[in-house]
Parts: structure tokens; sequence; C-alpha cells
């Protein structure tokens, strides 16, 4: 046995800790901006009014649903029609620049954490996997339309409250306190937050719960590569390509491509209903049926088509044609509210006084609060010459909301224009139309054309030239505002003053 000494070397060095490169974190977020920034070139292009356009764009109030269902959001009755990339697109979709600002900061704090542990192949699977989850849940359980990176980042708070227990030993050593019961107070605070905010804005809890489950429910399934104790983290690290990486990359790339097709076609749709509809305003009703069926072979799920066939019917006093293809819109989208007026409208005319009880029923149950939905119910109701129920609906809204511009607008042109003369009140109209051209500081070209109909009506003939003038400086090109012009011109001219 040797005789020499036996040292022993104690050391108290860390583990090597070699952070990688977030590249699925870094990635999420260039596509996730990306998106939003060509969802608000879109919007800007759509030449809504200047302050709206930013104030959506930087807040998301007064966000455009229709918008953001082009692009991809959740919508329950789209996802039962076969519409599948919406399990996918709703991640990588935002409500305003704030929206994706609050996102993005957490994503970037949560998923860079949570990557240096699984790697960029299996956090990708997870994030992607914890999108689907958090649309799923949302469709299936929510009437709204979704969209936002918030139930995936749930999910990442899920998987990391899983992996903290069930993976402790390859947490990465600096954040061992982020994981497991560390992470749970963060999942509750934002619980409770979204509960308790949502009584006033239109959060998804549902969106929330769903990632959080299937965050959770992928950690426990998918474990994270082992980790190297003497030179923390796991070979995985390596520049390899992450074979895990295929299936989100894959699904993405896929779902995507769907949405930009259905983008397009929708698109497309917007643009045949929309000149149809100058067809009706103009009483060409062939011409607008033919727009409508060309719509209708481009898109026959989509519940539009069937809504602006069933108004043209019931305009042509052709009800059986008309009660069928309302119903087929709201087999194909129960929230169709356009088709239940044109229901109620027909029935009307029928004398089926019980199914129009039963449906104004069910169409006060489901109607959303706040003044922004009574005043488009009482728009439908205004269009199919409802006008007990639109009347009712625009006074609600501005109930709700007095300084409502668009509800004081709307309403004022119903009662300077009803066909019905019962409904017309001349000095009311010309209240509600000063009040909606002052809350808009003179800059909404369609409140002044409606002040000039309202001074008409009134017999202010030379007010009503005087006012149109204006309305066509802000907007020269229209040929409403041009017709209003001849006729207020030529019944001012006829008139000793």
């Amino acid at each position: 046995m040797s005789s020499a000494p036996i040292t022993v070397r104690f050391t108290t060095e860390p583990v090597r800790l070699r952070l990688r490169r977030p590249v699925a974190t870094e990635t999420v977020l260039a596509v996730t901006a990306l998106t939003f920034l060509v969802m608000t070139l879109v919007d800007f292009l759509s030449h809504q009014p200047l302050n709206d356009f930013l104030l959506r764009t930087f807040t998301g109030i007064t966000a455009n649903p229709e918008l953001l269902i082009r692009f991809g959001a959740s919508y329950g009755p789209y996802i039962r029609r076969g519409e599948y990339f919406r399990l996918i697109m709703p991640a990588f979709l935002h409500v305003g620049m704030l929206h994706f600002l609050i996102n993005a900061y957490a994503l970037y704090i949560l998923g860079r954490i949570l990557e240096q542990m699984y790697g960029y192949g299996r956090f990708a699977l997870i994030y992607v996997g914890c999108g689907i989850g958090s649309a799923a849940l949302s469709m299936a359980a929510s009437p709204y339309v979704s969209a936002g990176a918030s139930g995936a980042i749930f999910g990442i708070s899920g998987a990391m409250l899983v992996a903290g227990y069930r993976h402790r030993e390859a947490v990465p050593p600096h954040w061992k306190r982020a994981f497991g019961r560390g992470i749970l107070p963060f999942i509750l605070l934002n619980l409770i937050l979204g509960f308790f905010v949502g009584r006033w804005l239109p959060i998804d809890n549902w969106c929330h719960i769903g990632g959080l489950l299937t965050g959770i429910l992928l950690a426990l399934v998918i474990p994270p590569p082992k980790p190297n104790v003497e030179d923390w983290p796991a070979p995985e690290a390596s520049g390899r390509f992450q074979i895990s990486a295929l299936l989100p990359i894959l699904l993405v790339a896929a779902g995507m491509l769907w949405a930009f097709k259905s983008f397009r076609t929708y698109s497309e749709i917007t643009r045949l209903l929309e000149q149809g509809e100058r067809f009706v305003a103009r009483h060409q009703p062939d011409r607008a049926q033919a727009l409508f069926e060309q719509a209708l072979h481009l898109a026959p799920r989509d519940e539009r088509t069937h809504e602006e066939l069933a108004s043209l019917y019931l305009d042509e006093n052709r009800l059986t044609d008309a009660v069928r293809e309302a119903n087929v819109a709201l087999g194909l989208n129960p929230d169709a509210a356009e088709a239940d007026v044109t229901l109620v409208a027909a029935y009307k005319r029928l004398g089926d006084m019980a199914h129009v009880k039963a449906i104004l029923k069910e169409m006060e149950a489901a109607l959303r609060p706040g003044a922004e939905s009574q005043a488009a119910l009482a728009d439908l109701f205004a269009r199919q010459k409802l006008y007990v129920e639109a009347i009712q609906h625009y006074e609600a809204a501005l109930k709700l909301k007095p300084e409502f511009a668009p509800a004081h607008n709307n309403l004022a042109w119903l009662l300077a224009t009803a066909d019905d003369p019962t409904f017309r009140n001349p000095q009311q109209a010309l209240e509600h139309a000063k009040r909606a051209v002052e809350l808009s500081g003179s800059k909404e070209a369609t409140f002044i054309d409606t002040l000039a109909e309202a001074f008409y009506v009134n017999r202010e003939y030379q007010r009503a030239v005087e006012v149109e003038t204006r309305a066509l400086q802000l907007d020269p090109n229209d040929e409403e505002f041009r017709e209003h012009m001849e006729r207020y011109r030529k019944t001012a001219g006829g008139t000793k003053l």
C-alpha cells in the first residue's frame, strides 16, 4: 500500500450555466409582431377615421371584431363549420398595441426560462399546444370573438408548475424558485385579476383556463431532456436541429397558410356583398341577387350571404324564401343577429306573433351589455323597418352612453326618413343630429349629411343646402351626398325665403 498522502480537493465553484439563445421564444415574438403589423396595415388601408384607428391601434378600444375574424381569431360558430386554423391563429393576434406589449413582455420573461429547460423544440411544441388548447376551450365555452397570446402564456406557467415538482432535477439552477409553487402566485393573481377586470373589459377567461390546463397536461406527458449536472443544460443545447420542433412548425405554417386563403375569400365575399347592397339601395334587386349568388358559390357556408339573400327576399315580399335563408344563416351561425331580425320582420308580415315574441326574447337574452351592442341591434331593426324595436334600442344605447355620437346620428336619420310617417319626428331628428355633429367635432361627413336631412324635413331648405355643402367638402366623391344636395337645392330654389 502506498504511503503517499491522499489529498481531497473541495471546490465551491458553481455549476457552469451556459444559457442558450431562446430561439423559439424569439421566433414566436417575431411572428406575433409581424402579424400585428400586417393587421394594423390592413386596418389603416380600410380608410377608417384616423382618430378611431389610432385609438384602436394603441389601446384596443373600439376593436374591429370583423378584422380579427378575417385574420383567424377564435370564434365558436366558425370553428364548428370547419375553420380549424382558428385553433392556431389566436395566439398570434392581438387587440391593440397595449395588449401586444403586455403579452410580449410576459412571453419573453417566462418563455425563455422554460425554453432553457426544454430546448427550443419541446418548448415550441408546448407553446403551440397550449395555444390550441386555449383557443379550443374559448370557442367551446365563449360566444365572443377572442384573440391574444395570454392563453398560451398561461400554458407556459402551467408547465412550469408541473415541472417544478415532476422534473425538479432538470430545472435551470438559477430559476428553481420560479418553478413549482414559485409560479403559483403568478397564476392565481392573473386568474383572479382576469375574472375581476372581466366585469368591465372583454377578457376571455376561458382562454386562460384552457391554456393553463393544457400546459399542465403537456408537462405531465412531455419530459425535458436530462441535463448534464456538470455542465448544465442538457446536450440537446447543441446546434443540431431538434426534431420535436417539426410538428409545431408545420402546424403554425399550415394554420397561417389556411388563414391567408380564408382571408382572401372572406375579403372577396365582403366586396361582393357590399356591391350587392349598393344595388339594393338603387332598387336593382336582380343585379344584387346575381352578386349574392356569386358570393354563395365561393363560400356556401358563409352565413353573411344567406343573411343578405334573406333581406333581399323580404324586400320583395318573398316571405317563405326569406324565412328559409334566414334559418340557413342561423344554422351556420346562431349569433347571426341580422338573420334573427329578418325573421322577426317576416313573421310579423305573416301574422305569426308567437314566433316574433320568441325570437325577440332570445335576442334580448343574448344581447351583450353595453351601448355599442344596443346600437348595433337598433341598426339592424332600422334596416328592416322595425321602427318600434329600433327606437327602443337606440334610446337604450343613449341611456347607457349619452355621448354616443353614432347612436344620435342613426336615430336622427330614422326620425327624419322613416317610411312610416307615424315614426317621423322632425324636431327630435334635428336635436339628435345636432348632438351627433357636436360630439364628433363636425368632422364626420355622414353625421353632417344627417343634419342636412334633419333641416330639410323641418323645411329649413336653405340651411340644408349650407350644411350639405360642408358634408361634400369633407367627402366630395360621395354620390349619395350629391343626390341629397340636388334635392335640397331644387326644393330651396322653388321656395320663397
